[in-house]
């Protein structure tokens, strides 16, 4: 996923380089395609639940492979996944095996019942809550929600800062929401919230009213990111995106705020769990050509050593992508789900580069 976190707080970060070899360490878990919203932009096409999607006893065996493939961090997502009846059991059996959890949830179903029983029975840690704006109206429009959903979602993240857990909002960039993101990051700097995360289109699955795949939003962002910056508290900015530190926003912007660039985990120390039990190396590439295993069948160790998409995640330049650019082995040549959004092949150019851009260009 492209993501760029803007911290308003101190917390966690790293520093670690993001292509060193790496064990497994993290699942990123979508546990339903259920979902009670009905946007236009989705990372997963979600809606209806899918009827091949684990059980209970498939999930919590899910569980169990993770703890004995040494994953101790799980990413929890949907759809929606408080529509999963049994996610708490599931929290809780993670809990049980020391595995900690982050959740990505619209909000809309929590309960001051469901944190305190997520505090006291799991080891979650955060919840990222999908607002995306601040306007009641444009809320619904974009969520598919009755008017009046915005103001629960808003009471229910005052219940998640009030039971303690870390509080992220994440803002999904389209030119629907774009011109909001100055007064979301004002509400954020206002009601505490830590985080606020932007996250860049992807187009492998559904991207109604989304900017191109190879458009250049991070040029666009650039008065996004000096408002941050005048913001009175502002700590950093992470970026999640392979070839960030290479865009010249970027690089202006580094003058005036610490910047990490935590580039891709994908398939470098992380794997990603479909609701029907399929792994692929991303959070994006939920598509059957980017599949390594299901875990209904196979081992989580294995597939992450030994499956080629993994492995070209690891060594690019192995698979003859951006073999000629000087950057390749810091950058992972790019991003692999942007690339295959724009070709449908997993190993083809990530045109979204803005290095391979320039070096286009002058070959003209």
């Amino acid at each position: 996923m492209l993501d760029i976190k803007l911290k308003l707080r101190p917390g966690h970060t790293s520093e670690r380089a993001w292509m060193e070899p790496s064990p497994l360490r993290t699942l990123f878990w979508h546990v339903t395609y259920a979902c009670d919203y009905h946007c236009g932009i989705c990372f997963t096409d979600s809606g209806k639940p899918h009827q091949e999607e684990l059980t209970t006893q498939e999930a919590l065996d899910s569980v169990r492979k993770a703890h004995e493939a040494g994953i101790r961090d799980v990413l929890i997502s949907g759809g929606e996944p408080f529509l999963r009846e049994d996610l708490t059991d599931i929290l809780s059996y993670m809990g049980s095996l020391g595995i900690s959890a982050r959740i990505a949830s619209n909000g809309s179903l929590l309960t001051a019942n469901i944190l305190q029983k997520l505090r006291r029975e799991t080891l979650t840690k955060s919840f990222q809550i999908s607002l995306d704006t601040v306007d009641p109206d444009v809320y619904s429009e974009f969520h598919g929600v009755p008017p009046g959903t915005f103001q629960t979602v808003l009471a229910n993240l005052d219940r998640i800062q009030q039971a303690g857990f870390h509080t992220t909002v994440s803002v999904r960039l389209v030119p629907q929401t774009f011109d909001g993101i100055p007064r979301l990051l004002d509400m954020a700097a206002k009601r505490g919230w830590a985080t606020v995360t932007i996250h860049l289109p992807v187009h492998t699955k559904r991207v109604r009213g989304s900017y191109r795949q190879d458009e250049d939003v991070f040029s666009y962002l650039a008065p996004v990111f000096e408002h941050f910056c005048a913001l009175p508290e502002h700590w950093l900015m992470e970026t999640y995106i392979p070839w960030a530190e290479y865009h010249p926003v970027i690089r202006k912007l580094a003058k005036k705020v610490r910047i990490v660039n935590r580039g891709c985990r994908a398939g470098r120390d992380r794997l990603t769990l479909s609701p029907t039990g399929w792994l692929s190396p991303c959070v994006c590439l939920d598509v059957e050509e980017a599949y390594v295993g299901n875990i209904r069948r196979d081992n989580l160790e294995e597939v992450f050593l030994n499956s080629p998409a993994c492995d070209m995640l690891r060594l690019p330049e192995k698979y003859k992508i951006c073999a000629d650019c000087p950057h390749v082995q810091k950058c992972g040549g790019g991003c692999r789900a942007a690339a295959f959004a724009i070709s449908k092949r997993l190993n083809a150019q990530d045109k979204s580069c803005p290095v391979w851009k320039r070096r286009s260009a002058k070959t003209l």
